[in-house]
C-alpha cells in the first residue's frame, strides 16, 4: 500500500479578542456570523510539502534526488537529504522558513537534481523551454492571505494543481521528472503538529472559528471535507453539486476527493486501472504479472498528453493472483472481474472510477491464441504468455519483453478509452500484421500500438500528423466511456 503522508501541525492556542475584519468579503458564509477570533499571527511559518516524485526520462534502474528550495529567496530545506528511486513518495514536510505576515506574495522556488558519479545535474520538473536552470525548475508565488498560488504552478492547470512535469515544454530528454507537492502554512512553532491547509484568514472569511482544525470537517454537509473544497476554489461552507466533471475524465467531483489520496485533480484527466495478476502453472515457473518497467512506460505515454495513469498494482486492491488458467474465456475472465475487481458488490464504489486489467496466461480470441482483448466495457486482459512466446521474433524487430507489455497493454486500454476500428479504420486490422499484406504498408503512417504492426513494439498512440492513413487516436480518446451502459 501507498504510505499516506502524515504532517504534523498544531495551531497555537489565540488570544479571545474581537471580531476580526477580513481585506474581502465574507463570502459563501451562508449567512453565519465570522466567529470571535483570536488575534492575528504576526509571522507565520511557510511548509513544503513534496508529496511524490516520478522519473520520466531517466534510464537508470535506481537514481538518487535531493531538493533545493528557497522560500522569499532564502534556502529553507528542513532537513538536508538524498532519496533513491524512480518513484518516491515522501511522508515529512522537505522545507520550511518563517516569515512576517503582510497582505501579499511570496516567491517559492523548488529545485530537484540527480546525483551523478562525477557531478550532480538538475532535473526538468517544469514546462518552461530553455537548457538552463531557471528553465528547469518552478517558481511559483505564494499568497499569504488565501493560501493560494500562482506561477509556474496554479489552480485550474491543465496539468493540475500542485502537479508538474518536465514533460511539458515537450522536451522528453532533459531528465525529466514529475512532482506533486502542497505548500501550507503554520503560525508560531506548530507547522510539527496537525492542522487544516485552510489560512487562518481564510477561516475568519467563511466565518469559522480560526483556532479550530476543520481539515477533515465537511461544515456545509456536501460530502466532502472542506480542506479539499478550499484548495481547488470551492467553498467550505456553501453546499454544492459534486456530480460534475469538469475536467471530463469520467470521475465526478465526489470521485476525485475520494481518489485524491492518489493524487488525482478535479481539473486535470486522471485514469485510474486496478491490475491483477495470475499464478504459475508451476512453482518453479514465473507468475503472470505486468513489471513496474512497463508500467512506468505507459504512464510516460499518457503524461506527454497531461493524462496522469495510476495503476493499482497493490495499493488500492490490486495486485491478487487468480489460479492458473491455460485458456481463459470471456465468461472466465467475466467472473473474474467480479470477484476481484467487484467483489462480487454490484454497487461497489470502484464501479466507474478504476478501469481493471487481469495480467493471465493465455487467452483464446477467434478461435486462436491472442496477446489480449476487451471483455468489459471498463476492463482487459493481457495474456503474457503469448507475450514469451513470441520474443524470439519481437527481439528481431527491435522491442523487448518490457516494450511488449507495455505495448499490448496500451493497446486494450485504448478500447477502453474509446479507440475503435470505427474511429481509426487502421486499429484491430488483421490484414497489416506482415510485410507480405497489402494494409501492413497501406497502414505504415498509422503509428500507434492500436495498429497489428506496431503492438508489442511501440508504446503510444498516433496523434494523426504522419501522412495519409495516420488516425488521431489521442484526439479520439473518451475517458468517460467506462461509465456508458451500452455494455451487455
Amino acid at each position: 500500500m501507498k504510505k499516506k503522508i502524515v504532517i504534523g501541525i498544531a495551531l497555537l492556542m489565540l488570544l479571545p479578542t474581537s471580531i476580526i475584519a477580513f481585506n474581502g468579503n465574507n463570502n459563501g458564509n451562508n449567512g453565519n456570523h465570522i466567529k470571535s477570533a483570536g488575534a492575528p499571527p504576526t509571522n507565520l511559518t511557510i511548509v513544503v510539502l513534496i508529496k511524490k516524485i516520478r522519473a520520466l526520462s531517466i534510464n537508470e534502474d535506481n537514481p538518487t534526488f535531493y531538493f533545493r528550495i528557497l522560500i522569499n529567496g532564502s534556502g529553507s530545506i528542513f532537513w538536508k537529504q538524498e532519496y533513491s528511486g524512480k518513484e518516491i513518495l515522501f511522508e515529512w514536510p522537505i522545507a520550511t522558513r518563517k516569515v512576517d505576515y503582510f497582505n501579499g506574495e511570496i516567491p517559492i522556488q523548488i529545485e530537484l537534481w540527480k546525483k551523478g558519479k562525477i557531478i550532480d545535474k538538475p532535473c526538468d520538473i517544469s514546462k518552461r523551454k530553455g537548457d538552463y536552470l531557471a528553465e528547469k525548475s518552478i517558481t511559483i508565488f505564494y499568497n499569504l492571505t488565501t493560501g493560494e498560488w500562482k506561477g509556474d504552478d496554479y489552480l485550474n492547470d491543465s496539468n493540475g494543481y500542485g502537479h508538474v512535469s518536465g514533460f511539458g515544454d515537450e522536451n522528453y530528454n532533459e531528465d525529466d521528472c514529475e512532482m506533486w507537492f502542497d505548500i501550507v502554512e503554520r503560525y508560531e512553532e506548530s507547522w510539527m503538529s496537525e492542522g487544516g491547509r485552510m489560512t487562518y484568514w481564510d477561516k475568519v472569511r467563511y466565518g469559522l472559528d480560526p483556532s479550530k482544525d476543520y481539515s477533515n470537517v465537511d461544515v456545509d454537509h456536501d460530502g466532502i471535507p472542506s480542506d479539499w473544497e478550499d484548495k481547488y476554489g470551492y467553498s467550505p461552507v456553501k453546499w454544492e453539486n459534486y456530480s460534475i466533471d469538469p475536467d471530463n475524465d469520467g470521475l465526478i467531483d465526489i470521485e476525485e476527493w475520494e481518489t485524491s489520496q492518489w493524487f488525482s485533480d478535479p481539473f486535470a484527466k486522471d485514469v485510474f486501472i486496478e491490475v491483477d495478476f495470475m499464478k504459475a502453472k508451476h512453482p518453479w515457473q514465473a507468475d503472470y504479472t505486468f513489471p513496474k518497467q512497463s508500467q512506468w512506460l505507459v504512464e510516460n505515454a499518457f503524461a506527454k498528453h497531461n493524462i496522469t495513469l495510476h495503476i493499482d498494482d497493490g495499493w488500492n486492491g490490486g495486485g491478487d493472483y487468480v489460479p492458473y488458467d491455460d485458456a481463459l474465456t470471456g465468461m472466465d475472465l467475466r467472473a473474474i472481474r467480479w470477484k476481484y475487481f467487484m467483489n462480487e458488490d454490484a454497487n461497489n464504489w470502484k464501479r466507474g472510477v478504476f478501469h481493471y486489467a487481469i495480467i493471465c496466461s493465455q487467452i483464446y480470441w477467434n478461435y486462436r491464441p491472442a496477446g489480449g482483448r476487451m471483455f468489459y466495457i471498463d476492463s482487459f486482459t493481457v495474456g503474457e504468455q503469448y507475450v514469451r512466446d513470441w520474443m524470439w521474433a519481437l527481439r528481431l524487430q527491435g522491442s523487448n519483453y518490457y516494450k511488449a507489455m507495455a505495448s499490448v497493454f496500451m493497446h486494450e486500454l485504448g478500447h477502453n478509452l474509446g479507440i475503435f476500428n470505427s474511429n481509426s479504420p487502421g486499429c484491430d486490422n488483421d490484414n497489416s500484421r506482415f510485410p507480405w499484406q497489402a494494409d501492413y504498408w497501406k497502414y505504415a503512417n498509422y503509428k500507434s500500438c492500436m495498429n497489428y504492426r506496431y503492438v508489442f513494439k511501440l508504446v503510444d498512440y498516433s496523434d494523426g500528423s504522419h501522412g495519409e492513413n495516420d488516425f488521431n487516436d489521442w484526439g479520439h480518446l473518451d475517458l468517460t466511456q467506462f461509465n456508458e451502459n451500452w455494455w451487455t
